[in-house]
């Protein structure tokens, strides 16, 4: 082995790297992302989560107990009545995981001895409910310790919207989110790339093509392809892992087409700004990826993260895309409860459009 040699192609190649500093910036911050976003993504355990508390009878046994549940870090009471009603509209819409409801007459159930509370659990995120009943049990038996050990009480838990408790049934609805936002970011990263390596930009100028009619014509074919890939995966979801379909299939290719947009012209402006295909694949997978595997809520929610970093998933197209999958899926309501997440993707593609077109008559790429 030649030492001069091997020392002649490493200097080479750290004169590539030095001539391509954003694929450099990108291998250096790999790490310290990786670690942040895993770092404060990841929760196990419970923080804050948004509950109900269904009072049907107002005693000071009741609200001694109301308040142990108000002053726990784990759980943030967002809701107070002695409606039933209102906690089932309250889990519906995902404005509360769990709703814990007191009989009328749970005082003197207490003093009987044979005291029962009804804890109704959001099942769309399997992992959560048994946190949240396990969270609510340990908390009822430290108020009966610290009563000097009074007699039980019997937490009757009910599951809404997934009544075997099964983790894929709501692990399948975002599996699908993330597939379609890697897919479609990495299809459309690469197109005009591509055509930017080949130098064919430059004989599009001379045609009478717009810009919009150039991104429409470059995005519809993988439009078409990201559909296609939908409805397989809707079918495998249906017939193969058994996940409900309870809402309508109208709606939820209305959505995914516009979580398919949105995407898609994330990928056109990664492509723009990269300018070549393997920086714009890694920018790809960087931003699509990582942010909706751990940013959206598909495996850990959203309200257990800092609050920065639930800030930051505002931003994050495939969060809004995972809340709608699930509530067409397991709860079968229709989108428009839900009418701030479909704002949300709207606004961000009419951005991420803006952004394109701006950016790519900036830099003289398309016509």
């Amino acid at each position: 082995m030649n030492g001069q040699r091997v020392r002649a192609i490493a200097r080479k190649e750290v004169w590539h790297l030095l001539r391509d500093p954003r694929s450099l910036a990108l291998i250096l911050l790999m790490p310290s992302l990786l670690l942040f976003l895993f770092g404060y993504a990841i929760r196990l355990d419970l923080y804050e989560a948004p509950i109900a508390i269904i009072q049907q009878s107002r005693d000071a046994a009741t609200e001694e107990l109301v308040a142990r549940f108000a002053a726990s870090r784990a759980f943030n009471v967002v809701l107070r009545s002695n409606d039933r009603r209102e906690a089932a509209a309250a889990l519906q819409k995902s404005q509360v995981w769990a709703a814990l409801i007191f009989p009328p007459d749970y005082a003197r159930q207490l003093e009987r001895g044979d005291a029962r509370l009804q804890l109704l659990l959001d099942g769309v995120d399997a992992n959560t409910a048994r946190l949240l009943r396990n969270y609510t049990l340990a908390l009822v038996n430290d108020y009966l310790l610290s009563q000097g050990g009074a007699p039980p009480i019997q937490i009757e838990d009910r599951t809404w919207f997934n009544e075997t408790k099964e983790s894929r049934l709501a692990i399948i609805p975002g599996v699908i989110a993330m597939v379609m936002a890697v897919i479609g970011a990495m299809m459309t990263s690469l197109t005009i790339a591509r055509e930017m390596e080949q130098g064919n930009l430059v004989m599009l100028r001379t045609t009478p093509l717009t810009g919009r009619e150039f991104l429409l014509g470059k995005l519809l074919p993988y439009l078409v392809i990201g559909l296609l890939d939908l409805a397989v995966a809707v079918g495998v979801a249906v017939w193969v892992f058994g996940v409900p379909l309870r809402g309508s299939l109208f709606m939820l290719l209305l959505l995914s087409l516009l979580f398919l947009l949105v995407v898609m012209l994330q990928g056109t402006l990664i492509s723009i700004n990269a300018g070549n295909q393997l920086l714009a694949s890694q920018m790809a997978m960087v931003s699509t990826f990582l942010p909706a595997f751990l940013l959206s809520g598909f495996i850990f929610a959203i309200e257990n993260m800092p609050t920065a970093l639930q800030y930051i998933t505002l931003i994050v197209p495939a969060r809004y895309y995972v809340a709608l999958a699930r509530a067409i899926f397991l709860k079968g309501i229709t989108p428009v409860l839900l009418w701030s997440q479909i704002a949300a993707l709207a606004l961000i593609a009419l951005v991420l459009l803006r952004l394109t077109l701006v950016r790519s008559k900036k830099l003289g790429l398309l016509p």
